[in-house]
C-alpha cells in the first residue's frame, strides 16, 4: 500500500499528496438532535487531525490529506451543513447554464443531424430541444432525491443523453415527424423513467409527456407511443453492418432473436452457460443494456 505509517502517523509516501473527494456531502440524514455522523467524522479529522483506533485504543494521525466536498442546494433530500465542518473549506459556487443557452448548444447539434432526413421533420428541431429541457427542468424540481432516493439526481449530462440516444436513430427508417418524436419518446424513458422506484413517479412521467406532446408537437401521446411495449435496438438483424437503431414491433421475432444470441452463448462457453428464461420484462432489460453499450 502507498498509505504508509511512523509511529502512529499515517499517510502518502514522502513528497505526495493524498486528495480525497467526497460526493453529496450533505446527504446524510439528521439524527434527533440535528447531527450527522458521517460529517462529524470528517471534522473530527479536520480538528483534531486523525481518528481513534477503537480497538487498539490509540490515536491515529493522519496527515498529508486533501478532502474535495461537493453538494447541492439544501432541500429533497439535501441538509444543511453545520458551519463548524464548513469553515474549514475554501467554498466555490456556480450556477447552471441558463435555458436560452442550453437551447442554443442542443438546437445547433440537433437541426445538424435532423438537415440528413429525407423526411421534413427539421421543423420540430425547436420543439423538440424545448420539450427536453422543461421535461428535465420539472423532473429536477419535483423529483428530488432523498435518503430513499438519493440516485434521483438528475444534470446537464442526462439532458444530452438524451440527445444522444434520438442522434442514434437511422434517417432512414423516419418516415415523418410522428416516427422522430416517437424516438425521442423512447430516449426520455430510458434516461430519466429507467431511474424511477415506484408506480406513482412513473405515472407522474406518464402525465407530463402527454401534456408536452400536446403543447409542443400538438400531438397525442397514444398515437405516438402506440404500442404496449416501446423498444428500439439495432441486434433484430444478426451480422448486420452497420447496425440499424431502429424501434421493435414484432415481439416475437425479438423474443425469437434474443433466445438465439442465447443460445449461441451458451454453445461458446462450452458447459459454463445461463439457462435463462427470456421472457418480455427480462428482453426488454436486456434491450436497455444493448442500448447502453452501443453509446
Amino acid at each position: 500500500s502507498s498509505f504508509s505509517s511512523l509511529f502512529g502517523i499515517f499517510g502518502p509516501a514522502a513528497g505526495k499528496q493524498y486528495i480525497v473527494y467526497v460526493d453529496d456531502l450533505n446527504m446524510p440524514k439528521r439524527e434527533e438532535y440535528g447531527a450527522q455522523p458521517p460529517i462529524e467524522i470528517l471534522r473530527q479529522w479536520y480538528d483534531q487531525g486523525g481518528w481513534y483506533d477503537r480497538k487498539e485504543l490509540s490515536f491515529r494521525t493522519l496527515i498529508d490529506l486533501t478532502f474535495i466536498c461537493s453538494m447541492g442546494p439544501p432541500g429533497g433530500g439535501r441538509q444543511d451543513v453545520t458551519a463548524r465542518f464548513l469553515r474549514h473549506f475554501n467554498m466555490i459556487g456556480y450556477v447552471e447554464l441558463s435555458d436560452a443557452s442550453k437551447s442554443i448548444i442542443f438546437e445547433t447539434i440537433l437541426s445538424n443531424f435532423l438537415g440528413h432526413f429525407e423526411a421534413r421533420v427539421d421543423n420540430l428541431c425547436k420543439p423538440m430541444v424545448a420539450a427536453t429541457i422543461e421535461l428535465f427542468n420539472s423532473i429536477v424540481a419535483e423529483l428530488l432525491p432523498t435518503p430513499a432516493k438519493s440516485h434521483y439526481t438528475f444534470n446537464l449530462r442526462d439532458l444530452a443523453k438524451v440527445f444522444q440516444g434520438t442522434l442514434m436513430c437511422e434517417p432512414k427508417k423516419i418516415e415523418d415527424g410522428q416516427a422522430l418524436v416517437r424516438v425521442w419518446c423512447h430516449e426520455c424513458k430510458r434516461v430519466f423513467a429507467d431511474r424511477f422506484t415506484n408506480k406513482t413517479d412513473h405515472l407522474w412521467f406518464v402525465t407530463r409527456t402527454k401534456e408536452l406532446l400536446s403543447s409542443k408537437f400538438d400531438m397525442e401521446y397514444d398515437e405516438v407511443v402506440n404500442v404496449e411495449r416501446l423498444i428500439y435496438g439495432d441486434y433484430m438483424i444478426r451480422g448486420a453492418d452497420p447496425r440499424l437503431y431502429e424501434q421493435v414491433t414484432d415481439m416475437a421475432k425479438l423474443k425469437l432473436t434474443i433466445e438465439e444470441y442465447l443460445e449461441d452463448y451458451n454453445t461458446d462457453q462450452r458447459g459454463a452457460g445461463m439457462p435463462l428464461v427470456m421472457f418480455m420484462d427480462a428482453i426488454e432489460h436486456v434491450s436497455k443494456i444493448a442500448r447502453v453499450l452501443r453509446q
